[in-house]
């Protein structure tokens, strides 16, 4: 996915200092300075103000700036310039790395509102007077530092009247070695006029289609840097840029069923921004998808052979084994702890390998979306075996640490105001039995040919999904299917169906892949749990599975628009700006 650009004028240039460890990086930036002061005065002062110490302090500010804009039918529908902002984040430990205020509350106090929540609250920070950003620190740490006194009272309290834990790893990894690091990253002025004029010509192109009812195309360019400094002498400032083009379209079939098609490129450099050309190519596809799923049947629940492309089937490894990996969930009393158990283990296929990296930033030329150097709890990131040949070999660590797994594999990620947990990176996907695309195909057809049943599907494309990982529910996942073909074993051609989602659990799922393709892919996105939202990716090839279930989706029962769209009078179709 790695095209030239040569269209559009919009350039983006990183700018970087690095210092070395000796160097008191904190003297040449404003914002760093103030936040090591600051924490320096507050944990000297506060970590032995009250009975339970203050063992652990860190601040974490994310400058962030954005740039969207987007178009809808040739026109300008909305823009926006966030500028510059700066949000703090505290966090503020009390009692003892064995026994601290993040423990978790179990029995009923933990059913009692917000008892577990991971909100721990952010504030705005002024963008460059030091002084006044050593106030909004001082305040904030005030609250979270009280705070963090009260629960920890509750979680002591807790403790007496909730049985004993097993797992008796404590709270939180300390870091005997501090890191410091600085590197911003900026982004240059964009050619909004350019930017403007293509996505506009581009969007002008659904006026031709009276089927659909919706669309939009957008560019969006956001810009994150962080400064982390605590209580060990972390002092870290890194950056990422996260560049987006969208496209989306939908329609209603006549029995109420909505459909849609989308398309996003990400990319961090504008060498990798595709063509104006290439954009319109794709465009031209998924009017052609949208067209076909309006006038393809709804489809009946079905257990039978089925191929997961590529793209697909990385998200459906982030979802489904993803998020059960994550260190945090092996402990967790509300927890399905799928693998906790598992290591040393076969959980699927012996030909099956998965790795997790954010500290690689391209796959074949790709753009990994989840890549950083730090994780947000100053821990450098690396790469982590998780599966060996189909065995469990470990699980994605922050700073809380599990049984027989003591110490953070730089992956404690969170958005502003919440707490970091253990979160996915870039999942990679590797297998040892791989073939093209066309002998995968027939392999489905042989799989169709030995289930007995009429057909077989190959999923194209899905939305994303959701897992429930939580005991007091279903275990299951769900993949929201959004473009998929019945392929039939006597030669017919495949037909385009609407209508279903991939269901399943997880340990039974895993071991229905028989087979893979050698076309491994990306998928660029941002997961949302319970420690906010991440940029992630996930990379794999296209999956053949003995048996997959599906199930029917709910649809809106709402007609189409009566009336065809205002625009659509045979003129004046080519609309937009040359």
């Amino acid at each position: 996915m790695k095209i030239k650009v040569l269209s559009l004028a919009v350039f983006f240039l990183f700018n970087g200092i690095c210092f070395s460890q000796k160097e008191d990086i904190s003297k040449s930036d404003s914002v760093l300075k103030a936040m090591v002061e600051e924490l320096d005065r507050s944990f000297k002062k506060l970590k032995n103000a009250e009975k339970a110490p203050l063992y652990f302090l860190q601040y974490e500010i994310f400058d962030k700036s954005s740039y969207w804009v987007s178009s809808n039918l040739g026109a300008i529908t909305d823009e926006s310039d966030s500028g510059s902002s700066k949000a703090l984040t505290v966090d503020a430990r009390v009692g003892s790395p064995m026994l601290d205020n993040t423990h978790e509350i179990k029995g009923k106090e933990a059913r009692s509102r917000g008892a577990n929540s991971k909100n721990i609250g952010s504030i705005q920070i002024p963008l460059n007077d030091e002084n006044a950003i050593k106030a909004k620190i001082w305040k904030l740490t005030d609250k979270a530092y009280k705070k963090a006194l009260d629960r920890y009272l509750k979680v002591a309290m807790n403790k007496q009247v909730t049985a004993k834990e097993e797992d008796k790893s404590g709270d939180f990894a300390l870091n005997k070695k501090p890191n410091i690091f600085y590197e911003r990253v900026n982004l240059s002025q964009i050619d909004r006029g350019k930017v403007k004029k293509i996505i506009k010509r581009l969007s002008a192109k659904f006026k031709k289609h009276d089927f659909i009812i919706n669309s939009s195309i957008g560019f969006y360019a956001r810009n994150i840097n962080k400064y982390i400094v605590n209580s060990e002498g972390s002092k870290i400032v890194m950056g990422n840029n996260y560049i987006t083009i969208f496209c989306n379209l939908g329609a209603r079939t006549k029995d109420g069923m909505d459909l849609s098609r989308n398309k996003n490129y990400n990319f961090d450099d504008f060498k990798d921004m595709p063509s104006e050309e290439k954009l319109s190519q794709d465009l031209d596809i998924l009017i052609e998808e949208l067209e076909k799923l309006t006038k393809a049947k709804d489809q009946e629940p079905f257990t039978g052979p089925a191929i997961l492309d590529n793209k697909s089937a990385a998200v459906f490894f982030h979802e489904i084994f993803g998020h059960r990996i994550e260190g945090h969930r092996q402990k967790s009393a509300s927890e399905g702890q799928t693998f906790a158990k598992k290591i040393g283990q076969e959980i699927m296929p012996s030909f099956l390998s998965i790795s997790d990296d954010p500290s690689q930033r391209y796959f074949k030329g790709q753009f990994l979306r989840g890549y950083y150097k730090y994780d947000d709890e100053a821990v450098k990131s690396r790469r982590v075996s998780l599966v060996e040949n189909g065995v469990l070999k470990g699980f994605l660590m922050g700073r809380i640490p599990i049984d027989k797994f003591p110490y953070s594999n730089g992956h404690g990620r969170r958005s502003e105001g919440k707490m970091s947990v253990a979160r996915q990176g870039n999942l990679i996907v590797k297998s040892k039995k791989e073939a093209p695309y066309g002998e995968l195909r027939k392999m489905l057809i042989d799989e169709i040919k030995k289930s007995g049943k009429p057909y077989g599907l190959i999923i194209r494309d899905i939305s994303g999904g959701f897992t429930i990982t939580q005991r007091t529910l279903p275990q299951s996942f769900t993949i929201l299917i959004k473009y998929a073909v019945k392929v039939y074993p006597d030669g017919r051609p495949d037909e385009v169906v609407r209508g279903l989602n991939m269901i399943g659990t997880p340990l039974q799922t895993f071991q229905k892949v028989i087979y893979t393709g050698d076309d491994s892919m990306v998928f660029n996105g941002t997961c949302g749990a319970e420690s906010g939202w991440v940029p992630v990716s996930a990379v794999s090839p296209s999956l053949l599975f003995s048996e997959v279930e599906t199930e029917k989706v709910k649809k809106s029962n709402e007609k189409p628009p009566i009336l065809k769209p205002p625009y659509f009078d045979g003129e004046n179709l080519n609309g937009g700006e040359k």
